[in-house]
């Protein structure tokens, strides 16, 4: 009975899985270099629990299907920016990203060396979507990212926010014209 009880939670988070993928032209994830999807339970890096893990070399996603509940489909679309990034690292420059925000911010050397994890959505943004956003530049790249695929409405008008939602956008167009971010904004 345990047996059939795995197989069909992970038979629903394949559907998630695979609802939140076919939001994906196939033109556009093989232009990412993205061909294969690896599902695992207790993933980890540094002995941190992460919810997936981009392999550009070998052209695969892992994702870790126990992740929480609340924020797995918004991390499909964030690690998937992670693909778009290491395959695309030459127009999603971090030093442009970087000066988005206030002069005084400052991103962490990794996303693992920060204690910034936190994945709920700020009301209040302040620049950043999530407290995980504020790590490096690549983690918040893939948050506003994330937030796009997943229509995000803003509470508040974010100015900088707002310049972070139209770099991704149009950097995303200059990948694939035909692209569309879901937004319900």
């Amino acid at each position: 009975m345990n047996l059939i009880l795995k197989l069909l939670e992970w038979y629903q988070k394949y559907q998630i899985i695979k609802k939140n993928l076919n939001r994906y032209d196939q033109k556009f994830l093989k232009k990412i270099n993205l061909k294969y999807i690896v599902l695992c339970e207790d993933l980890s890096i540094s002995r941190i629990h992460t919810a997936g893990i981009p392999d550009n070399i070998m052209k695969t996603l892992i994702l870790d299907v126990k992740f929480n509940e609340n924020y797995f489909e918004r991390v499909i679309h964030h690690e998937v920016f992670h693909v778009i990034n290491d395959s695309f690292k030459q127009l999603f420059d971090e030093k442009i990203w970087s000066n988005f925000n206030i002069k005084e911010f400052k991103y962490a050397e990794c996303s693992t060396c920060t204690d910034k994890l936190g994945l709920d959505t700020y009301t209040d943004t302040k620049g950043f979507f999530s407290e995980y956003s504020q790590s490096t530049a690549s983690e918040d790249m893939a948050e506003v990212f994330s937030h796009l695929m997943m229509g995000v409405n803003l509470n508040n008008f974010d100015p900088i926010l707002e310049k972070k939602i139209n770099f991704i956008k149009n950097t995303i167009q200059k990948i694939d014209e035909n692209f569309i971010l879901w937004l319900k904004r």
